[in-house]
């Protein structure tokens, strides 16, 4: 049985969306966007952006990988004394597209499910029956 929503089916709806988000104009858009807000002409990458606040980014940082710890303080370094300067690097140095990949969601979305596990196991009160034949211990 198919769901209707906004007259269209729901196997259609997906379709509809998927050739939407994978469209020239919409990946044309989403780099126009990326371009206009700014940070890669700073040298930040996307994932630069994120606030520090909190216990999960927070996490995340200190997973982060040495190397990739010291290009991201490099990278607001730079970024600092070029805003407070009132200049953007040239455009030969400013990030590509093709270099602004996530390195640091990933990383939170583990940590995210890590926490979100680790809570549904402080909600077990007993183990469910189901579980109990794969426990060797019981």
């Amino acid at each position: 049985m198919s769901t209707s929503i906004g007259g269209l089916a729901g196997s259609g709806l997906l379709t509809t969306l998927r050739s939407v988000r994978s469209s020239k104009a919409l990946t044309a858009f989403s780099n126009w966007h990326a371009g206009a807000m700014g940070h890669r002409a700073l040298g930040l990458k996307m994932d630069d952006l994120i606030p520090e606040e909190g216990p999960i980014v927070g996490e995340a940082l200190r997973r982060l990988p040495p190397k990739e710890q010291e290009e991201r303080l490099f990278r607001f370094r730079r970024a600092y004394a070029l805003s407070v300067s009132q200049i953007e690097l040239e455009a030969k140095d400013q990030m590509a597209a093709s270099e602004d990949q996530p390195y640091l969601r990933p990383i939170i979305d583990i940590v995210e499910a890590e926490i979100a596990t680790k809570e549904n196991f402080d909600l077990l009160d007993k183990i469910p029956e189901s579980l109990k034949g794969r426990n060797r211990s019981s």
